[in-house]
């Protein structure tokens, strides 16, 4: 079985980022506009809404200025050239260090490379062995991490990009969808590991298990570009919108 274990991360602000009027259009089609919210430090966010309310846009929109995650990452995990705001600024606070698990995780993952060659790049002063650790965390055994990365199944790149969050030990987490690739009992293990995580989490899922138990506020995407944002976990949230 995995082991995610996000470990105990360096303290951001007491507000970790601050959205500013955001508006972002593709051409004439208007996905959001204005909104203002402010994400403070330990709360963990669950970013709800049908398929299409513009979920990743936002998240793309709030990482767009984010201190840690390069605009090529963006680029590469959206497949979009434009601009990520229309208008509106997002205010990243003191000391925010991102991890993000993007839908597109694979895009992220350069060939002709071996997965432990990929990974300790992130960290050059890891030891072998911790670099090891953390692949066995993730079931790759010792030989698989001599596995060259174009070769890597998608389940495969996912717990790679895990791997890559656990070893970095960034304090605000962004998560897109990161059970697409995972068994059961790995979402189980991904479940625990994000309740015992002191630092901040926005999580994007269509599990309604992980939302439950994970998230202590909730951001709703409603049609006609409005977004509610309740304080409160999943299950008081869905008592009062019904």
């Amino acid at each position: 079985m995995v082991e995610f274990d996000f470990r105990q991360p360096a303290r951001s602000g007491e507000q970790v980022a601050v959205l500013d009027d955001v508006t972002k259009a593709y051409g004439a089609r208007l996905v959001h506009d204005g909104v203002n919210l402010t994400v403070r430090r330990g709360e963990r966010w669950s970013v709800m809404g049908r398929n299409g309310a513009g979920k990743t846009t936002l998240l793309n929109a709030l990482l767009a200025n984010s201190p840690t995650i390069p605009d090529s990452e963006l680029r590469q995990t959206s497949g979009y050239d434009g601009p990520f705001l229309t208008g509106g600024k997002v205010i990243w606070g003191h000391e925010a260090a991102v991890g993000y698990f993007a839908q597109d995780h694979k895009a992220l993952i350069q060939p002709g490379m071996s997965a432990f060659e990929w990974l300790h790049q992130w960290e050059p002063g890891a030891s072998n062995e911790e670099i090891r650790g953390l692949l066995g965390q993730m079931l790759f055994p010792r030989e698989d991490g001599d596995k060259k990365t174009e070769v890597l199944s998608g389940g495969e790149a996912a717990r790679l990009i895990f791997c890559k969050l656990m070893l970095q030990k960034p304090n605000v987490l962004v998560f897109d969808e990161p059970t697409n690739h995972l068994d059961l009992e790995s979402i189980n293990a991904l479940n625990i590991a994000l309740q015992r995580y002191q630092g901040t989490v926005l999580l994007c899922t269509h599990d309604e298990d992980l939302i439950d138990e994970v998230a202590t506020r909730i951001w709703h995407f409603e049609g006609n570009h409005q977004i509610t944002d309740f304080k409160g976990a999943y299950v008081e949230y869905q008592s009062v919108s019904v």
